[in-house]
């Protein structure tokens, strides 16, 4: 027979050594699970606890069972793995050191020394606690020796199984401090947790099967994530000593940081990695969506990918590839948090997480050029995405399309290649949504009519680069961060699109009536300005006159419409001489003074975001 099903109570469930199989999840219970058990075990007990009845094992007998489900094993070179179920045996190890103290506390030395055979065993070597593998033994050393004061002192940067088994022994002893109060209560709760409560072992005879009883059980059962499926699926083609030696270590090393980072980040990991790899068109880009690890190993895809039945092919994917990228990935994620980097704006400020692909495809294994095309891609896909918003170019789909068109088309390609591979995309997207054939996507006449309708978050963008530069620029302490610049919405200390011209009769009249062409100029780009909340809401109604007096307070490109900052810093005077940049106070504002600020910003656009494909020309 193929699996053996074995019946047992806690107490015939440990007493030989467990190994958790690579198939297992770290230990991730928290307290929800924890007290969700100890909750159905103690509604059980409750029902049939009496204080007046004598604490035997036979009045114990008659207590109603409860099923605490299956565990599944198998066995290896004289060694016992847990396949599925160390999540449930752990968290019992947990209580069952737990119920030691308790015993201990209240003078029940006989159940004390019975629980300590359930902890651990004396071999020739010493103590072995039973579930002490994957380096857990020094935390269960710990708890067993110091109760709760060792659970007090949760190490934080320990493995997510360590700091687990510390949380959860916390949870632990809250839960049984309050509901085991005296030594009658706590002797029968001990009889019926180790008699009463019933567990079922099923035994997988032939380590063939262990994956494929492993993916049943994640089907029909708590679902995993598509990463641990795909975690025992590569390591159960491989002998189990290589992998207990090399490869759950490399497995461990390259994935737990992302794990720990957050839980979907592993998964995300993945199907970046498969995409931007191997895919070539949209129809293959969807196939990694979901459950990407069974494209993995269909039909269609393991022509390609060679990782079915494939130990040698497996090996080379974990030390090649899973090694190399998913250290990629998180200095990415790192460089993805770093205020002022590319990949910043792309993906913190602007939630174009997309580039993570464009960077993987472009960088080779040991690629040299690593550190210069990271810095390349994220700059080049700011200037793309940028560009093609500021020249009223950028439609979501067609920029999904070119981006897949562009991961093929840069994949480990030189600098000089994927430069050009940029600019043709730019302006061939520039063409599909215009109609308009150019070499310089820096036409005037598609930047002329952009402005409000780009939306909140790309003005806000546009105008925090712009701040930024001439802070840079002028040798001037910056404002403010980026953040609070594009993506703070709170009124106090976010920043807001402002008009210049209020919604008011007076400055209708700047258009002899005409309401059609005030709307139009008055949310050109520029006509508008970044203020913080406060600012902004105190001068929305006012005149120009007026709003004057609280631009002369606020970030630069509003401060610049007023003389009294020309004459306060002439290090921006030296700026706009350097860059021939047409700043200048403006006493009065209309349809002449947009267009020359709009100018103004297409100037500074070709600053911020031209390179040597599209030189910064004059207008």
């Amino acid at each position: 027979m193929t699996i053996n099903s074995t019946p047992h109570q806690i107490e015939t469930v440990f007493g030989t050594q467990y190994f958790i199989d690579f198939y297992q999840r770290d230990y991730k219970w928290t307290q929800p699970q924890v007290e969700a058990v100890l909750d159905d075990i103690f509604f059980k007990f409750d029902a049939d606890y009496h204080p007046e009845h004598d604490a035997t094992q036979d009045s114990i007998s008659k207590y109603g069972w409860y099923y605490l489900n299956t565990f599944v094993t198998n066995e290896e070179n004289g060694r016992k793995f847990i396949v599925d179920g160390q999540q449930r045996l752990t968290t019992l190890t947990l209580i069952i050191i737990k119920l030691v103290h308790l015993c201990r506390g209240h003078g029940l030395v006989e159940l004390e020394e019975w629980l300590k055979t359930k902890i651990y065993g004396a071999y020739a070597e010493g103590k072995t606690f039973w579930m002490s593998a994957n380096g857990r033994a020094g935390a269960l050393q710990d708890l067993y020796d110091h109760d709760a004061e060792a659970s007090l002192s949760e190490p934080d940067s320990a493995p997510l199984s360590i700091r687990n088994l510390y949380g959860n022994y916390g949870h632990i002893t809250r839960y049984l401090d309050a509901k085991l109060t005296d030594a009658h209560k706590l002797k029968a709760f001990v009889l019926y947790f180790m008699k009463r409560i019933q567990l079922v072992e099923l035994h997988i005879n032939d380590s063939r099967d262990v994956a494929m009883v492993f993916e049943v059980i994640n089907d029909r059962g708590e679902r995993l994530q598509p990463y641990e499926v795909f975690k025992g699926e590569l390591l159960g083609q491989l002998a189990k000593d290589e992998v207990d030696r090399d490869y759950l270590d490399l497995w461990t090393a390259a994935i737990d940081p992302l794990q720990d980072r957050d839980s979907k980040e592993p998964d995300r990991f993945f199907q970046l990695l498969f995409r931007s790899r191997h895919v070539d068109n949209r129809n293959e880009y969807r196939d990694f969506d979901g459950d990407y690890q069974r494209q993995v190993f269909s039909q269609k895809w393991d022509g390609r990918l060679r990782l079915k039945r494939n130990p040698l092919g497996v090996k080379e994917f974990l030390r090649c590839d899973v090694r190399w990228y998913a250290a990629l990935y998180r200095d990415l994620l790192a460089l993805n948090g770093k205020e002022g980097t590319h990949l910043y704006f792309n993906g913190t400020l602007n939630s174009q997480d997309r580039q993570f692909l464009l960077i993987m495809s472009a960088i080779s294994v040991d690629d040299n050029e690593r550190d210069r095309k990271i810095k390349l891609v994220a700059r080049l896909f700011d200037r793309n995405y940028s560009l093609l918003q500021l020249t009223r170019s950028y439609n979501s789909n067609r920029f999904t399309e070119s981006i897949i068109d562009l991961n093929t088309a840069i994949r480990n390609q030189s600098c000089d290649a994927i430069q050009e591979a940029f600019d043709r995309q730019l302006l061939q997207d520039i063409k599909e949504v215009t109609g308009v054939t150019t070499d310089d996507p820096f036409l005037w006449s598609l930047f002329r009519s952009t402005g409000y309708w780009l939306g909140s978050r790309f003005l806000r963008y546009f105008f925090a680069r712009a701040e930024r530069f001439i802070s840079e620029q002028a040798k001037l302490s910056p404002i403010d961060g980026y953040w609070n610049l594009v993506r703070n919405n709170g009124v106090k200390y976010g920043y807001h699109i402002e008009h210049i011209l209020a919604d008011n009769s007076e400055n209708r009249m700047l258009f002899n009536g005409d309401e059609e062409a005030f709307i139009q100029q008055r949310n050109r780009l520029g006509a508008l300005l970044l203020l913080r909340g406060a600012d902004n809401q105190s001068s929305r109604n006012e005149l120009y006159s007026e709003k004057l007096k609280t631009y002369s307070h606020a970030p630069r490109l509003a401060a610049s419409l007023c003389s009294d900052f020309y004459h306060s810093n002439p290090s921006f005077k030296q700026m706009i001489q350097q860059h021939g940049l047409n700043f200048r106070p403006l006493a009065t504002f209309g349809v002449d003074e947009i267009e020359e600020r709009h100018a103004l910003y297409f100037d500074m656009a070709k600053l911020i975001w031209g390179d040597e494909s599209f030189p910064k020309r004059a207008t």
